[in-house]
């Protein structure tokens, strides 16, 4: 029984094995549009919440002086109860931003702290580094996958006046490039703000198989865009 159920086995599981890596990339690729459908139904939650404290905020400016005026006895009383926390619709995916190339046709979420596991899902932010649109260096890193166009996959496609923009909801910040440099992994400097500029760096591996260097993408952000 064990004879005639062996190769049968061994064919199903090299079938597996080779179809791993295309499952894991269509997974990732799956998680990354939930994020985005999560960051989309997010804003417009927040442009709901904005438009309702609009409405009330005019309603409350047609109150007249009488209702204002009126006895104390007549005024509400506080209420003691806690209000209700909003639904958190990211579950708990600290997203700070969308990333958009077009020159390479990227658009990914960016993800706040760049882990081991952020970035099995899409690129990430690099702790202690810059904020988006403000004085310093926001660095963002990302796998540098084997699938074409999938994350990093193509940044060495990106050139000196290309344009980068980051989306974080309540602005837009592009940013154009102005170099493009090959580092060894140890080259922290790259990281470092010059205290003047507001820029953008953005971080792979290179190459792609076998990696010993690092890809840097830097920019500097358009002003008044």
């Amino acid at each position: 029984m064990i004879k005639r159920t062996l190769p049968s086995l061994c064919i199903f599981l090299g079938i597996a094995i080779f179809l791993y890596p295309a499952i894991i990339d269509r997974y990732e690729s799956y998680q990354q549009q939930q994020m985005m459908n999560q960051w989309t139904e997010t804003l417009k939650r927040i442009d709901q919440a904005a438009e309702t404290t609009d409405s009330k905020q005019q309603n409350l400016n047609l109150v007249p002086i009488s209702a204002v005026a009126a006895p104390a006895d007549s005024q509400p009383q506080p209420s003691n109860a806690e209000p209700e926390s909003a639904p958190d619709p990211l579950q708990g995916k600290p997203l700070e931003g969308v990333l958009t190339i077009e020159k390479i046709k990227l658009k990914l979420p960016i993800i706040t702290d760049a882990t081991v596991n952020n970035l099995k899902l899409s690129v990430a932010s690099i702790a202690g580094t810059g904020k988006a649109g403000a004085i310093g260096n926001y660095a963002i890193a990302g796998h540098r996958n084997f699938t074409y166009g999938k994350n990093f996959n193509r940044l060495d496609e990106v050139d000196k006046g290309d344009l980068v923009e980051v989306d974080t909801g309540k602005q837009q910040y592009r940013y154009k490039v102005q170099e493009k440099l090959y580092v060894l992994p140890e080259d922290v400097w790259v990281l470092k703000g010059n205290g003047k500029d507001k820029e953008i760096t953005l971080i792979t591996c290179h190459p792609m198989e076998n990696p010993t260097h690092r890809l840097i993408v830097k920019g500097k952000l358009i002003e008044n865009q």
